[in-house]
């Protein structure tokens, strides 16, 4: 059988119907030499039966999170390249077609992303090799990534979440990236579960990535900064005040920012129980 072009995978747990909607944005493609992969990690039910012969499912045995299933894709997967897509996300149907555009000049590319109910918001234009400032801002959304499958780095299985962000640390440290600046890929607002990705994991995981990359930071000081103010976001979320004073402390420490020092000031306990910033109106994140 030969190679496809393009190897789709899509992790998915127990969200059967928006997974079949994601499933019909890659059959809508306009490039249509690719094979999916649905990576079923262990959910409560069986991937039904799948809508196309290019689709395939593999069922973990044992739940591993993002990064397992991803990594059991990355093995299964037999394209020239390689994209991602979430079960609750969905391709435009010019997707794989932007990705062409970005692989030719570079081995790894990303599009950029909107909500379906919203213009589009916020992305960034990464070229070559990035590693220096990829995590001086959001890094962007897994799905808008391809690359040649032989550059695929694994993902680090120790991450429940930021998994992403890490990853794409020490890919853009290892390759040049390129970027087309056209929507090809749309989030979903729902109300379906997000398996383990609630807020304490998603703070351990922040405090995870500082540990495990802490020689990067102490030599890139703005990235450090931010990743110690959305430490602080999701700290603060989660109702853990200590924490989230800490980190925006540290960020500040860092890099001098006046939003940080307004999140840091919300953090802050005051006599009557509001914070020492009510009613100050809202910063910038």
């Amino acid at each position: 059988m030969p190679e496809p072009l393009f190897s789709v995978i899509v992790a998915t747990y127990g969200r059967p119907q928006l997974l079949a909607a994601a499933l019909e944005s890659v059959l809508a493609q306009a490039v249509s030499d690719f094979e999916v992969i649905v990576v079923d990690d262990a959910g409560p039910v069986a991937v039904g039966t799948l809508p196309d012969p290019r689709v395939r499912a593999v069922r973990r045995t044992e739940n591993g999170g993002p990064a397992a299933a991803r990594n059991t894709g990355l093995r299964h997967a037999r394209g020239r390249y390689v994209t991602f897509l979430d079960d609750d996300d969905l391709y435009t149907p010019d997707r794989l077609a932007l990705a062409l555009e970005g692989l030719a000049r570079a081995p790894l590319t990303h599009c950029w992303i909107q909500y379906v109910d919203a213009p589009v918001g916020r992305n960034r234009i990464l070229e070559g090799i990035v590693g220096d400032q990829i995590l001086n801002d959001l890094t962007p959304h897994l799905g808008t990534a391809a690359l040649q499958r032989e550059a695929a780095l694994p993902f680090d299985e120790r991450f429940l979440a930021a998994e992403d962000v890490e990853w794409w640390l020490r890919m853009a440290q290892r390759v040049p990236i390129s970027t087309v600046p056209r929507v090809g890929y749309l989030l979903r607002r729902h109300n379906a579960p997000r398996h383990r990705i609630d807020l304490a994991t998603r703070v351990g995981s922040r405090l995870l990535l500082q540990e495990v990359h802490a020689a990067y930071f102490a030599t890139h000081r703005q990235a450090a900064a931010f990743q110690w103010k959305r430490t602080g976001l999701l700290a603060a979320d989660e109702g853990n005040a200590a924490l989230a004073r800490a980190a925006f402390a540290r960020s500040l420490r860092l890099r001098p920012q006046v939003n940080t020092f307004w999140h840091l000031l919300r953090a802050v306990p005051a006599r009557g129980g509001r914070s020492a910033a009510a009613g100050a109106g809202t910063p910038a994140p």
